[in-house]
């Protein structure tokens, strides 16, 4: 399968009596499965976790036995979580704009570690950060507010340099640092449209102008680079998901304003997979919804859900999710601001999604 999840016919929008069967917040899972689409269908999507803070991680004999006489370390936890990013080798990235900071987790390592927001300008992050993306080399590109730049950020978390955007961008949304073509674009979502600059931050040209028609925005925010060379981005009063050549070159959309399980309500993020199928969040419907790499609709996941005011888990329900990412390895990140958390799914190729499907049958 290289273009559908499923077929329409074997749509499946989880309901809130599904979504309930979780586990208690934070504590250990199951070895139970949890598959969407769900048998006799053939799965694609697994949800495999959800991070709260460091004490999402398991943890050995002896710090149980050590907090049992000093007590819980104070963990770092999310309060408003925006954009996230992985490095697909362990590293997740999540900003937060209340913190303000951005939050790594390393995942091999089972740590977490807070990149605040300094004082210093010279020397550190000296903006509230919004977006972010990663270039090859593993370098942050950060934007948010206080500051009209760009920081470039090390893995280590120290800056590395800034790109000014002053004269070229007002207000910006999502960034995409595309290391193969030696790009950066920076949305700017009060002028609809998106700022273009090379690598050491030279402004090369802009695209997109306020309207509804091919190539114009309304709120433009998210945006994503697929297998073949296209940007998509997220046009988000337009209600739809817009194509484009690196060069700006409008190429299709999709998408309209409705209450159909195919139509958007208020986009807030969206990424691709390794087959170029869009996941994109809309935070008004408290779900992830899913098309093929032409647009044509999949899947829907997810339904509101509050961990504080039910005390479970609930695998797939979400609360205002936001930012949204698949990694190389074809694990799903989503930022789930409202429940201060992210999760973690992953989407199933052909033969991982049949062995999976054994189990879970085995399991029953």
């Amino acid at each position: 399968m290289k273009s559908r999840i499923l077929s329409v016919a074997g749509v499946i929008i989880l309901s809130a009596s599904i979504l309930l069967g979780g586990c208690a917040a934070q504590q250990p899972q199951t070895t139970r499965r949890y598959l969407w689409p769900r048998p006799p269908d053939q799965p694609r999507l697994e949800w495999l976790k959800s991070y709260y803070s460091q004490h999402s991680f398991p943890k050995s004999g002896f710090t149980q036995f050590l907090e049992s006489i000093v007590g819980q370390s104070v963990p770092i936890t999310f309060e408003k979580p925006i954009d996230i990013k992985s490095n697909g080798e362990g590293l997740v990235y999540v900003t937060d704009v209340v913190i303000p900071g951005i939050v790594v987790y390393d995942l091999n390592a089972e740590k977490v570690v807070l990149w605040a927001k300094g004082t210093d300008s010279e020397n550190s992050l000296a903006i509230t950060p919004f977006y972010i993306s990663l270039d090859r080399d593993n370098n942050v590109y950060v934007v948010g507010s206080g500051q009209k730049r760009i920081f470039v950020l090390n893995r280590d978390g120290a800056v590395i340099r800034k790109i000014d955007y002053t004269d070229t961008v007002k207000a910006p949304g999502g960034i995409l640092a595309d290391s193969d073509s030696g790009r950066i674009y920076l949305v700017d979502s009060s002028e609809d449209r998106v700022a273009v600059f090379d690598m050491n931050g030279k402004h090369l040209f802009s695209f997109g102008k306020t309207g509804s028609g091919d190539g114009e925005f309304n709120r433009p925010v998210p945006i994503a680079l697929n297998h073949k060379g296209e940007l998509v981005i997220g046009d988000v009063m337009n209600a739809r998901v817009q194509f484009f050549d690196k060069d700006g070159k409008f190429l299709r959309k999709f998408g309209e304003r409705g209450d159909t399980r195919s139509d958007f309500q208020i986009i807030k993020g969206l990424s691709v997979d390794s087959d170029d199928n869009v996941y994109v969040t809309d935070g008004k419907t408290h779900q992830v919804k899913i098309y093929s790499a032409k647009g044509d609709y999949l899947m829907t996941i997810g339904s509101a859900h509050s961990v504080t005011m039910t005390m479970k888990e609930a695998p797939g329900g979400f609360l205002l999710p936001q930012g949204i990412f698949v990694d190389k390895n074809n694990n799903i990140y989503i930022a789930d601001q409202a429940n201060m958390r992210f999760q973690v799914w992953r989407y199933l190729g052909d033969s991982e999604a049949k062995s999976r499907q054994k189990t879970q049958g085995d399991a029953k």
